[in-house]
């Protein structure tokens, strides 16, 4: 058996268990059905699972136990830093990738351009190490490419983009850069001071998207959807603070907390005649507004 097999069946433990507590019978299995896909080797003995199992534990900080009672695995332990099931779901798209390679057009994919993730490890690593980036800059407004110089925070994710959190060097605010319009990254050598009282996720918490800082502060938002539409709100939420209010045969209707920035009120226009808004009174005026002006334009 290859290490790459080795480490195949380690992630396919990892991703049962954190889905459910199994046997070692509901383990074999489905590692079994992976082999029918995959051309892998990755059943293996009890004993060659208590192995993976400690090698787990030192390779991606997961511990597993055993409970006695039932003979199931199960997590006791996730040191993943509550990202295990998007990490799963990479996991998931990367083997289906490489097998789809053999599948033809089974496996499509959207056209679209790249997203800059080629630049990921590199700024991952000087974000590690507190170490200065240089890099041009293309903006949205004018195309135009400025050279810059960041401190680099962290990266964030926002509707299917990835973005650079970074402070210039002349300046105090951390703003946010498209990976995909970076290019000709530098990383220095040059070590900078962690920015002080600055929490990336609590800046972040009450942000829809990856606007913050605008001066909107976080506030109760009510939003009345058709039936239908709910049905795709409730399985796929606008907020991590969404909670469902109402579910009857007229409306869906959910409540949030957080500042109603830009592209929020551009997310709640692009629902159409699906939703309302209930509450606050401000954003409904905002809301109708910007709906006649839309209205108004086709006038012309």
């Amino acid at each position: 058996m290859s290490r790459r097999e080795g480490n195949q069946r380690h992630r396919y433990i990892i991703h049962q268990l954190t889905k459910r507590p199994s046997t070692f019978n509901d383990i074999q299995n489905f590692l079994q059905f992976q082999e029918t896909i995959s051309d892998d080797r990755l059943t293996c003995s009890v004993r060659t699972l208590q192995r993976d199992i400690l090698n787990i534990l030192s390779d991606y900080d997961i511990e597993i136990k055993c409970d006695r009672s039932t003979n199931e695995y199960y997590i006791a332990h996730d040191g993943r830093e509550g990202q295990s099931e998007r990490l799963m779901e990479t996991f998931d798209l990367l083997n289906a990738i490489r097998i789809g390679n053999s599948f033809g057009n089974h496996l499509i994919f959207e056209n679209r351009t790249a997203l800059g993730t080629e630049h990921m490890n590199g700024l991952l690593h000087a974000i590690k190490n507190r170490l200065e980036v240089s890099f041009n800059y293309k903006k949205f407004i004018d195309d135009s490419v400025t050279p810059r110089t960041v401190k680099p925070v962290a990266i964030k994710e926002s509707r299917n983009r990835w973005y650079l959190l970074a402070q210039e060097l002349d300046d105090e605010v951390v703003k946010n850069f498209a990976l995909d319009r970076i290019s000709d990254v530098e990383i220095s050598s040059k070590r900078f001071r962690a920015i002080e009282d600055y929490d990336v996720n609590k800046e972040f918490e009450y942000s829809f998207g990856i606007i913050n800082g605008t001066g909107e502060e976080p506030q109760k938002i009510v939003l009345s959807f058709t039936p239908q539409e709910g049905r795709y709100i409730h399985s796929l939420p606008l907020h991590h603070s969404q909670k469902e209010l109402l579910n009857n045969k007229t409306e869906r209707r959910f409540e949030y907390h957080l500042a109603p920035t830009y592209d929020f009120k551009m997310e709640i226009l692009s629902h159409g005649n699906q939703v309302k808004v209930i509450e606050p009174e401000s954003l409904r005026k905002e809301i109708i507004a910007q709906l006649q002006k839309n209205l108004a334009s086709y006038d012309h």
